[in-house]
């Protein structure tokens, strides 16, 4: 829980220390400015937009000059209101690092019970809020209860409704024109996933509906309009506050259930570098990997389209599981609308695990945008709601619950949470979705579900087994080695996960440590001080110094990184068993470069997207399968 700092130069290749990252000191030259900008230049260079200014010196705000207008100032950058060329111009002096556009952002969640605590606790199987092994509810430690800073929409506090009543200790807007209570009913849902009591649920329901960790604080920061939308700024100013507020209130974690389309790297992205500054503060922060798996344009198969901050090495993004609306996790399955990775630009490899966030169960705000969509379903108190954002505030209650437990960095909660998630079977199966009547396959790949799915029970149960301080768990990048035929005959691209790409080549370690599922279940390997201590397998100081860019092959491990030997022996990690949404996602300009496709707001904010996923994806029955979809060994 110690604030760590480092500078440009210790994480990154020199090649690559003229960005200005963490806010810190870049080389005094001209400065560099978002693809988007240019674009936009050539369409109507007098037009006016909002542009993040990030400063070469964090703590020096230059003179900018020319016409431009400064609306909002935050550490190391501020916001402010030009046109196209003048951000251009900004862009090329000398005390300035970076000028993006200010980009829209959305939140990535959208409208018989869903057994969430059991999915993600399946050994101990609460029928109510647990109590840890201090005797206190989950979330609530020796030292007192965890922080988490929820930074979305407002949460609704009703003093007649005892599941939130007293966890909210904070609350602050950002929004010009609302005040600090939800109007949108997103961030209510979130907040009762994360720490509903479920007191409103003990008389009058089937279940008990209770959050992760009920024993946690909420620092309520309101980033989210009524209908769902914000901007970058908005979000950065709440990181910012976040982070000033740590010590007051305890805050050990961010959610973030929003996002937008990747514009540019996230080494230049001004919303992920925000994000670093928390995580490098203490913070762990998790994000929503978004809910664009159904888009299927340019034959991507949903894939490449995790949404940023998602898209940040070091943050621990999340997709959606579907627990099928049953006690027993072996029926659940993948989303169909749950993005997948790798992420564009910079192709890492995301999400990190997933979570259930289909047609989850919470407390309701009344009278909101959600609660009054007709695709909506509410049960008394309680609203359901399906999405990324739901397994996003899901895994930040398991992460309040380990650092109240054992107060873990944010890099050995998400080396925790990965190494512990369960292992899922990789035979591909179908989903028909309801509303559309659209037939999805899904394959439980690297790209798809991650390190796997989230296990509570087995991240407290790994008590002790942890990284060493000071070495990190920035997600690997994928980078493609060639083709292969897989077990079914068919061409699959071949893929190694490589960290070498944020510095060091050891930092994940061998195949040893990250191996088949036999090996990620085993206290032994992942116990021993051998292993932990050992700088071949977990790197060493010089981690983020490395002068070596995409030097090596054998980062994160073998391809049997994430899972089952059968799955991941050949390196084979791409599931379709096609070529071509790989190749598309991986080399086309139709999608890498079109704003038509990617870099449009319409695109992942429209109605007709959040409409199709409001009700979630069906339950068991509807889905016709290849063989099993359910978890692994």
């Amino acid at each position: 829980m110690n604030t760590r700092t480092f500078t440009t130069m210790q994480r990154f290749a020199p090649a690559l220390a003229a960005v200005a990252f963490l806010g810190l000191s870049a080389s005094a030259v001209a400065g560099t400015h978002a693809p988007q900008l240019d674009e936009l230049y050539r369409g109507n260079p007098s037009g006016s937009v909002d542009v993040i200014v990030t400063y070469t010196d964090a703590k020096v705000a230059p003179i900018l000059g020319g016409e431009s207008r400064r609306l909002v100032s935050f550490k190391g950058g501020e916001l402010r209101r030009t046109t196209v060329a003048e951000a251009i111009r900004i862009s090329g002096m000398s005390s300035v690092a970076h000028v993006t556009v200010n980009h829209p952002v959305m939140a990535s969640g959208t409208p018989v019970y869903d057994f969430m605590p059991q999915a993600i606790m399946p050994v101990s199987q609460p029928g109510f809020a647990p109590l840890n092994s201090l005797g206190f509810l989950y979330g609530y430690g020796g030292n007192g209860p965890v922080g988490v800073a929820l930074i979305d929409s407002g949460i609704h506090v009703d003093p007649s409704n005892p599941d939130l009543s007293s966890a909210v200790v904070y609350s602050q807007s950002f929004v010009a024109t609302e005040g600090t209570d939800d109007l949108f009913g997103h961030g209510t849902h979130l907040a009762g996933i994360i720490a509903g009591t479920g007191q409103n649920s003990l008389t009058g329901y089937s279940n008990n509906i209770f959050g992760v960790a009920p024993g946690v604080q909420l620092v309520n920061l309101k980033v989210l309009d009524k209908n769902g939308n914000s901007t970058d700024a908005q979000v950065i100013q709440a990181i910012n506050q976040a982070i000033a507020l740590k010590g007051q209130y305890n805050i050990q974690v961010i959610n973030l259930s929003l996002g937008r389309p990747v514009y540019e790297s996230f080494l230049k992205d001004p919303l992920c570098q925000a994000v670093e500054q928390a995580w490098m503060a203490g913070i762990t922060v998790v994000v929503a990997a978004g809910n664009g798996g159904r888009l299927y344009e340019a034959n991507t198969q949903g894939y490449g389209t995790i949404a940023s901050p998602g898209n940040d090495p070091l943050a621990l993004t999340v997709g959606a599981m579907n627990t099928e609306s049953t006690l027993a996790t072996a029926d659940d399955k993948m989303t169909t609308y749950s993005s997948k990775g790798p992420s564009l630009s910079d192709k890492v490899i995301k999400p990190d695990l997933v979570a259930p966030g289909n047609r989850i169960f919470s407390v309701l705000a009344p009278g909101t945008t959600l609660a009054a969509n007709s695709n909506a379903t509410i049960v008394g108190n309680y609203i359901v709601l399906s999405g990324t954002s739901a397994a996003a505030a899901v895994t930040s209650g398991a992460a309040a619950t380990l650092i109240a437990l054992e107060g873990l960095t944010p890099d050995q909660v998400k080396a925790r949470l990965m190494k512990t998630a369960t292992k899922l079977s990789n035979t591909p199966y179908t989903i028909v979705a309801s509303d559309t009547g659209k037939s999805y396959t899904l394959t439980n790949d690297i790209f798809t579900v991650g390190a796997g799915y989230l296990n509570l029970d087995a991240a407290i149960a790994d008590f002790g087994d942890d990284l060493p301080f000071g070495l990190y768990a920035a997600s690997p990048a994928a980078v493609p080695i060639g083709m292969a035929t897989g077990a079914d005959g068919k061409p699959h691209e071949v893929i190694k996960a490589d960290s070498t790409v944020w510095g060091s080549s050891t930092v994940w370690g061998s195949s040893t440590v990250w191996g088949s599922s036999t090996v990620w279940g085993s206290s032994t390997v992942w116990g021993s001080s051998t292993v932990w201590g050992s700088s071949t397998v977990w790197g060493s100081s010089t981690v983020w110094g490395s002068a070596v860019v995409f030097p090596a092959s054998t980062v994160w491990g073998s391809s049997t990184v994430w899972g089952s030997s059968t799955v991941w022996g050949s390196s084979t990690v791409w599931g379709s068993g096609s070529t071509a949404a790989f190749s598309t996602v991986w080399g086309s300009s139709t999608v890498w470069g079109s704003s038509t496709v990617w870099g449009s707001s319409t695109v992942w904010g429209s109605n007709t997207i959040a409409g199709s996923i409001l009700g979630g994806d069906p339950d068991a029955g509807s889905t016709t399968t290849a063989g099993s979809g359910g978890t692994g060994n």
